[in-house]
């Protein structure tokens, strides 16, 4: 598949800087995975196409590479990089350690407005649930542990995980674990809001912790199924 195929949806913003702005258009197209692994990002179609110069596309390429989302090859190229087993391994159980750090700094810092967004979430994820409805799902549960990680108040913690937790969005684009996820998500969710609403740190910690790292168990699961059905063909 071109680059190409996702023209059309790329308008500047003039607020936010060229680079921030490609770096964001590129991210989203391959985490909703309308730019898929393997696929090779075309420097010169891609500049006529936005009607930009190279340099800020080869900047956008050097963040994405930096943070994990396309590799460049001497000679060869860019490319969109493809989630392999080690990728999974390595990002979970960090997120679950320093996820689960963020929940017991947070619970100290927990006010009536932090409860209050996390219900609004943990309400629009139930209504994504039941309409099936992943991108808005994908949106209210962002909110929901974004909520209190913030509350944490370690700007070094949060800035850490921003990439490590968009790089996990990725996966579940990728693997699409949907109704499984979904059958689990709900109830766990409910019982990280409750530890919060306790004021129980140690409970929070754990249920983050936890939560995480059996996504990660979903995720080399299906990793394996894939690998099976490709056998077969």
């Amino acid at each position: 598949m071109s680059s190409l195929a996702i023209k059309n949806s790329f308008t500047p913003q003039y607020s936010v800087s060229l680079v921030e702005q490609i770096t964001e258009y590129f991210t989203t197209a391959i985490i909703e995975g309308n730019l898929k692994g393997g696929q090779r990002l075309v420097e010169n179609e891609l500049r006529r196409e936005f009607g930009i110069s190279r340099a800020p596309i080869r900047e956008s390429f050097r963040i994405l590479e930096r943070d994990g989302f396309v590799v460049t090859f001497p000679r060869k190229g860019t490319f969109v990089r493809k989630v392999t087993q080690k990728d999974i391994e390595e990002n979970f159980p960090i997120r679950a350690s320093l996820e689960s750090l963020a929940a017991r700094l947070a619970v100290p810092q927990f006010r009536p407005e932090h409860i209050k967004e996390m219900e609004l979430a943990f309400s629009g994820m139930k209504k994504a649930v039941k309409k099936n409805d992943f991108r808005s799902y994908n949106k209210y549960h962002s909110k929901f542990h974004q909520t209190f990680i913030n509350a944490s108040k370690n700007d070094t913690l949060i800035g850490v995980l921003k990439n490590l937790r968009r790089q996990a969005i990725w996966f579940w684009f990728l693997y699409l674990y949907l109704h499984e996820a979904f059958g689990y998500s709900l109830p766990i969710h409910r019982k990280i809001l409750d530890s919060f609403i306790k004021g129980d740190a140690d409970r929070s910690e754990t249920l983050v912790r936890e939560h995480i790292l059996r996504a990660r168990d979903w995720f080399l699961k299906f990793l394996v199924l894939e690998k099976e059905e490709g056998i077969k063909q």
